[in-house]
């Protein structure tokens, strides 16, 4: 009962004097547990005359050893405000839902606009060069585009409706 009296006020004393020192509170927690963890394996090995003095003794290093560490590696409070870069489920779903828009409407277009559309807008090739390869002119391939952007976007924004009469 004595023993434990004892540990406990020198834990108290040794917890105060840490936090004096690092002026937080966590980390003099952890540094009271390594002390007597230190503290415990020294006595096993060795007979300890002045326990209190190999308690601040061993304190004292891992205080200094704390701040040592800090220097080489600054530690940053953790901020719940930091977003994840990484998409939200809603979001990762909301697109799969738009490509199956997009995909379904590309499958409605007719043959040649949907030809012309895939050229020119994700494979990049000049209107020039896709009415030279379809034997068409240049504003009949702007054409095609653009009523293929329009049939695009108007499935997309049914898609879009739908969904919020959904939710609703």
């Amino acid at each position: 009962m004595t023993d434990l009296v004892s540990v406990r006020a020198q834990r108290d004393d040794l917890y105060h004097f840490i936090v004096r020192r690092t002026r937080d509170p966590a980390a003099a927690d952890d540094l009271v547990q390594e002390t007597f963890a230190r503290l415990l394996t020294y006595e096993r090995a060795r007979t300890v005359v002045d326990r209190a003095a190999l308690g601040y003794s061993i304190a004292l290093n891992l205080v200094r050893d704390h701040f040592r560490n800090r220097k080489r590696r600054p530690v940053e409070a953790l901020n719940d405000d930091i977003p994840c870069e990484a998409p939200a489920p809603e979001q990762i779903l909301m697109h799969r839902q738009k490509v199956e828009v997009f995909s379904r409407a590309l499958d409605a277009m007719p043959p040649l606009r949907r030809d012309v559309f895939i050229r020119r807008r994700l494979h990049g090739q000049s209107c020039r060069q896709i009415a030279v390869d379809l034997a068409m002119n240049e504003a009949a391939v702007e054409k095609h585009v653009v009523r293929a952007l329009e049939q695009l976007h108007r499935e997309v924004a049914k898609a879009e409706r739908r969904q919020a009469g959904r939710r609703a």
